[in-house]
């Protein structure tokens, strides 16, 4: 099978690829709003690896802007909606802490002191041992700090379920 070989996707292939994505990949669509003729197979457009690599691009693209401003407005108004169930914002909040940089997993992440080409600690020096136990304590204080920040979240929303039984 002969690949294109040319630089770049035509404007017609280009233009099949934003519609591909728009539409959420239903090729026979896209093929129809790029211009193709109603019977064009849109599976050779896609097998044209020009054009599936311009598709994986334009969706990487698209996840990494739209979709992450939108995945965030949805993170806020959770985060802000009083009506949101208090575990629903709890979530929310710990997502937003993860995704900062600033969660429990990533700060155990960074407490990892695996030896990734450094020396094993029986053949480090005295010095190079106690550097290796502060950056521990770092992260151990990085670490109560974000457990302090989860817990005034947890303690700002009421995570007691309703007692409606009474």
């Amino acid at each position: 099978m002969r690949h294109d070989t040319s630089p770049c996707i035509s404007p017609q292939q280009e233009r099949f690829v934003e519609e591909y994505v728009r539409n959420g990949g239903n090729g026979k669509a896209a093929a129809v709003a790029a211009g193709y003729a109603e019977g064009s197979s849109a599976s050779g457009l896609i097998g044209n690896h020009k054009v599936r690599e311009a598709i994986e691009l334009k969706r990487d693209t698209e996840i990494k802007t739209t979709g992450a401003s939108q995945a965030w407005i949805v993170m806020q108004s959770l985060l802000t909606d009083p009506s949101a169930p208090a575990q629903v914002r709890f979530q929310a909040a710990r997502w937003t802490l993860e995704a900062s940089g600033h969660g429990l997993s990533a700060v155990a992440a960074a407490l990892h002191l695996g030896k990734s080409g450094k020396k094993d600690l029986y053949e480090m020096s005295a010095s190079e041992l106690a550097e290796v136990v502060e950056r521990g304590r770092q992260q151990l204080e990085s670490m109560r700090h974000v457990v302090q920040e989860m817990k005034s979240v947890e303690n700002a929303i009421d995570l007691k379920p309703d007692d409606d039984t009474k």
